[in-house]
């Protein structure tokens, strides 16, 4: 069976589809990138595409079909991705080369899994929509080019549906990345007082800068829900000033524990009689955890 394919569309596909993907990057790595060169990157990436479609269709023979694979194949990918991301990103003059070839990397890293998130969830689109649109022939996508049979989609939707496609795979990137975030730093924790334990979900809280009156003790928050199951009558209670914004300075009651075990994997570390302040509205919006941990138990 003869297909037609009109090189054109495969290059727009792919200038569309490398521009977004190069945006995506841009915006989940923070990356200063002008318009003029995300495109400019797209438009070597689309390119490449096209050649790379053309050269496989004259079918080569020899050793430069070895070569073909090799272009046209992972390693080929991998060396565009990584001059894409040369163009597209600026970069500070006078960077030592280790950390520009790091950052290459990590920005080479970046368009592969964004060229996946788009890639899946454009998927998804399609089978979503087919019963309601034509299915687009995608002669190229992320980057190999291949034709994959069906109709057409008009201007506007296949524009809506890129438009759909971005902002679902920066929603996934970011919430992937945030989640990533929260569980480096989230552990789990052992409190005890007086002969009764309790083990909760703690947050390592880089913005605690808590510290007793005489500024010699890192002051721990704990909710009161969770400290009253182990400390349901106290002797001694001091009161630790704080400070946050938006929030009159105030005061909260801390009590002395009889040990903290701070446990992340593996590792485990024992804080004797650690000072931990009470409050009673709830740490976590989630309810992830249930206490935060002052910055200087990180390094610890």
């Amino acid at each position: 069976m003869n297909s037609t394919i009109y090189i054109d569309l495969v290059f727009l596909s792919n200038l569309s589809m490398d521009f977004l993907t190069l945006l995506l990057v841009k915006i989940c790595l923070k990356r200063y990138g002008p318009p003029v060169r995300l495109l400019a990157a797209a438009a070597a990436g689309a390119l490449w595409a096209c050649l790379a479609l053309l050269w496989s269709i004259n079918r080569p023979s020899g050793a430069l079909r070895i070569i073909l694979g090799l272009v046209s194949g992972i390693p080929g990918t991998a060396v565009m991705a990584a001059v894409m991301a040369w163009i597209a990103f600026e970069r500070k003059t006078g960077i030592c080369p280790r950390l520009f070839f790091k950052r290459i990397l990590q920005d080479t890293a970046g368009i592969f899994l964004g060229a996946a998130i788009l890639g899946g969830v454009w998927e998804g689109a399609e089978n979503l929509f087919a019963a309601s649109f034509s299915v687009w022939e995608e002669s190229g996508g992320f980057p190999s080019g291949e034709s994959r049979g069906g109709g057409t989609l008009s201007a506007a939707a296949f524009a809506a549906m890129a438009a759909g496609t971005f902002s679902a795979g920066r929603y996934l990137w970011l919430t992937a990345a945030e989640t990533g975030r929260k569980r480096r730093y989230l552990c789990r924790v052992k409190l005890a007082f007086q002969g009764r334990e309790t083990e909760t979900e703690a947050l390592l809280d880089t913005g605690n800068h808590l510290t007793s009156p005489d500024g010699k003790r890192p002051v721990h928050v704990l909710e009161y829900e969770v400290c009253r199951t182990i400390c349901s009558r106290v002797d001694r209670v001091c009161y630790i000033p704080y400070r946050s914004v938006g929030r009159q300075d105030g005061v909260i009651p801390a009590v002395t524990l009889d040990y903290m075990e701070i446990m992340r994997g593996e590792e485990r570390r024992r804080e004797e009689r650690p000072l931990v302040g009470i409050v009673k509205q709830s740490l976590s919006p989630d309810g992830s955890y249930h206490m935060l941990l002052n910055e200087k138990a990180e390094n610890e």
